[in-house]
């Protein structure tokens, strides 16, 4: 579940950086839009899981991993749904978690299409 957090976080810089460098502004908003719902999905998690299970000292200084920043944003939602396809089969989570996955995949398959766009 962290590498997930850490995926989601690396996913929101790697848009942040094609946001900042573009020079057209309909994919200036489009980078916008591919960060929307990122922290409050990366929150959700880190409460559900993390806080409610009292492992808050999982969290350290390197979350952000550098390897995980992908430019490729295609890619790397692919591999965000794949990890969220993998947890929800994982038969370990509650209900809850389960279907907070659920939704998380459901916003990649549409950043999943965005993506593709850019």
């Amino acid at each position: 579940m962290y590498k997930l957090i850490q995926h989601l976080i690396a996913f929101k810089y790697a848009c942040k950086i094609n946001h900042w460098s573009t020079d057209k502004y309909s994919d200036h908003l489009l980078f916008d839009r591919l960060t929307s719902d990122i922290d409050t999905w990366v929150d959700a998690i880190a409460e559900t899981y993390f806080m409610a299970m009292d492992k808050k000292t999982v969290f350290k200084p390197d979350l952000l991993v550098p390897k995980y920043i992908n430019n490729n944003l295609v890619k790397s939602c692919e591999i965000i749904i794949s990890m969220l396809e993998e947890l929800q089969n994982d038969g370990e989570l509650n209900e809850g978690l389960n279907s907070l996955l659920s939704a998380i995949e459901e916003g990649f398959l549409n950043k999943l299409a965005l993506a593709k766009l850019a």
